[in-house]
């Protein structure tokens, strides 16, 4: 790399470093603070700051003299979150679920009281099911379903609620009182489980997925044979939370 390169560079990452640092100080920070914390040069700091300010990048509040982010960097980040595509973030950590788990991973997106199945991970252990990628699903009785549906508005899982409850195995909770308390439950614990509900002899594990706005954006489950889930299911949930809590951070959200 010639000396030019070398110096691009180094330019770039401590602008790089200076907007981070700025980024992590909701109530501002000083040029002191700055120098203090990137430990560049007060001069070259001073410089690069000013550069930033005429483009918009940050702003100097002249009444604390303390530095924030300003519009442009606010804008590149929200364009950032907005092009991230939730199946192509998910495909990946889905892959390295189904690898770990043994069993088959789906993702899915609420719509209208359903679940609608986007993407599918096989294992080496395959399993026959109705939840085929296109599949549109009832969101009461199913795991990626309950999971979703536990995250919208009230008025929303109300209307779900008041529509006829169809029973499709003996284990299809159809009581609109129960199925109120194991929706708050999810919302409580972060998970849901699908025992049976949809289809006999299937358990399923979900959890859902969120974005930068703090919104359910969709859902991931493993899904396999009771038989196999019953005595992994503590396993398969905690693989399940990493993968989620990795996908909801590509998309943005920062669970406080």
């Amino acid at each position: 790399m010639s000396n030019d390169e070398n110096s691009n560079a180094s330019g770039v990452d401590k602008v790089l470093t200076i907007l981070e640092e700025i980024s992590d100080h909701s109530e501002g920070i000083s040029l002191a603070e700055l120098v203090k914390r990137t430990r560049i040069a007060k001069t070259t700091l001073f410089r690069t700051l000013e550069t930033l300010k005429d483009r918009q990048y940050v702003m100097l509040d002249n009444a604390t003299e303390r530095y924030h982010l300003d519009l442009k960097s606010l804008e590149l980040g929200i364009k950032g979150l907005m092009n991230v595509n939730l199946v192509e973030a998910s495909i990946p950590y889905l892959k390295t679920l189904s690898a770990k788990t043994s069993e088959t991973c789906f993702l899915g997106v609420y719509n209208s009281g359903y679940v609608v199945y986007l993407y599918k991970s096989e294992s080496t252990l395959s399993i026959q099911t109705n939840a085929r990628l296109g599949a549109r699903l009832p969101a009461y009785c199913t795991g990626i379903g309950k999971a979703l549906l536990a995250f919208q508005p009230l008025e929303e899982i109300d209307r779900v609620l008041n529509e006829p409850l169809i029973p499709f195995t003996e284990k299809t909770i159809v009581d609109r009182v129960a199925l109120y308390e194991v929706l708050a439950d999810i919302r409580l614990k972060g998970y849901s489980l699908d025992n049976e509900e949809n289809e006999e002899g299937l358990t399923c594990v979900a959890r859902p997925v969120f974005n930068y706005t703090g919104a359910v954006v969709g859902a991931l489950s493993v899904a396999g044979p009771t038989h196999r889930m019953a005595r992994k299911i503590a396993q398969v949930n905690d693989e399940l939370e990493q993968a989620c809590s990795l996908i909801s951070r590509r998309l943005g959200f920062i669970n406080r």
